[in-house]
């Protein structure tokens, strides 16, 4: 895997003093080295712009081909030199002004990457244990729903909840939810849900197996999460998540807990997504269903690049050890859906090919995820959920050609 530098122990050689370094030969560059080096620069030029052109072409297929009312794709490729953002189609069906890469859209799950981020920032701290009962963090409110419904509370472990493997069945697929969803996302009904209240929901038809049995991705864990990280920092969920991950480090400008948090100042009108088979638009869904953990938060395809590029190169956990346990499989002795990804604790564990891609979608419309191989990180957003596969498959096709022209040098 690749990672920061700074991730790496110092050199443990002997420093040479400013007289010695003085007295060095200077190393003379040949001509034959120099012409090499030109060379070089100008094949990575080449590449980054063929990328770059690949993006925007598989983008604008998205709006002409497909119908989507705008598309969206960011890159980092260090190996590349090239960090872009490329677009095309419009922030609303028919209207509005030419979308970019820094109008922000709802990212529904993929707000569960930073709140794991947020867990495993508590977990470097020493504030909590993985392998420690959620009974030990929970509210005592929580922990008796819990009990009520059919759950053990202390067989359920931290870890669980972020690998999904604690049994919980998912607060957004149960029939109490599924009757309300229509009203909610066409903007009939507007309801906002309280964390005790989608917790309730969720104790529908009792637990899914034993914790620790399967891998079943459920919502209800990191709503779960989230009360953990406010009951042991004290903090809401949305300020312990910023501060945790330090959003303002990493220049995530533009991404912020819808509801929890006050709009960010300076950033540019949210895009609506639609879903055209229901009718429904994001923006008649106010308040959004989603606030506490399983999604909830608005970002833009930048600020998602630049997140997951920084989980990788140590700008957001203290340890590297850290990372490899976010990026870690539970062993289950039963998968429960065939077509699910693998999952980390965070990160989805998605294959393109022959790589590795730490990644994670959300229900509106949107990947993003990080490819070791070619250290480079890539995040696509589409503005009609409804075509919700064909993202998915741009997404890939950018990883598999970014492979091939790193496979040319």
């Amino acid at each position: 895997m690749t990672v920061g530098k700074k991730w790496f122990a110092a050199s443990s050689g002997a420093e040479l003093s400013s007289s010695s370094v003085s007295e060095q030969p200077k190393p003379v560059r040949s001509e034959f080295d120099a012409m090499e080096e030109r060379c070089a620069i100008e094949g990575r030029h080449e590449m980054a712009a063929l990328l770059q052109a690949k993006a925007q072409n598989l983008v604008s297929d998205l709006v002409q081909a497909d119908g989507a009312p705008g598309a969206t794709a960011y890159i980092i490729a260090p190996k590349l030199h090239l960090e872009i953002g490329v677009a095309a189609g419009l922030t609303e069906k028919s209207a509005g002004e030419p979308l970019t890469t820094a109008h922000p859209v709802r990212i529904s799950s993929v707000t569960k990457p930073f709140v794991a981020a947020a867990i495993l920032r508590l977990w470097e701290i020493g504030q909590i244990e993985l392998a420690r009962s959620i009974d030990s963090y929970l509210p005592a409110e929580h922990s008796s729903i819990l009990t009520n419904g059919g759950y053990d509370a202390k067989a359920i472990t931290v870890r669980h909840l972020l690998s999904h493997t604690a049994g919980l069945r998912d607060v957004f697929h149960t029939d109490a939810f599924a009757q309300m969803l229509p009203r909610l996302m066409s903007g009939q009904a507007r309801h906002c849900f309280t964390l005790e209240e989608q917790l309730q929901m969720a104790m529908e038809g009792g637990p899914r197996f034993p914790p620790g049995d399967a891998f079943e991705y459920s919502d209800t864990g990191y709503l779960l999460l989230g009360a953990i990280l406010e009951k042991v920092t004290g903090k809401s969920m949305a300020a312990a998540t910023r501060q945790l991950v330090r959003f303002d480090r990493l220049g995530l400008e533009s991404t912020w807990w819808e509801v929890l948090e006050v709009e960010r100042e300076g950033v540019l009108t949210r895009a609506h997504q639609y879903e055209y088979a229901c009718g429904w638009d994001s923006y008649d869904e106010d308040p959004p269903h989603d606030l506490f953990g399983g999604g909830g938060m608005i970002s833009t395809p930048r600020d998602l690049a630049t997140f997951f590029h920084a989980l990788f190169h140590g700008d957001v956990f203290e340890r590297p050890e850290t990372i490899h346990v976010m990026i870690s499989v539970a062993k289950t002795t039963t998968p429960r859906n065939h077509k699910d990804d693998l999952y980390g604790h965070g990160p989805q564990i998605h294959r393109v090919g022959d790589l590795t891609v730490y990644a994670h979608g959300g229900w509106w419309g949107l990947d993003v995820g990080y490819v070791p191989e070619l250290d480079m990180t890539l995040s696509v957003v589409g503005l009609r959920r409804d075509i919700r596969p064909r993202y998915s498959a741009v997404f890939d096709e950018l990883i598999m050609e970014a492979a091939r022209l790193h496979n040319k040098r």
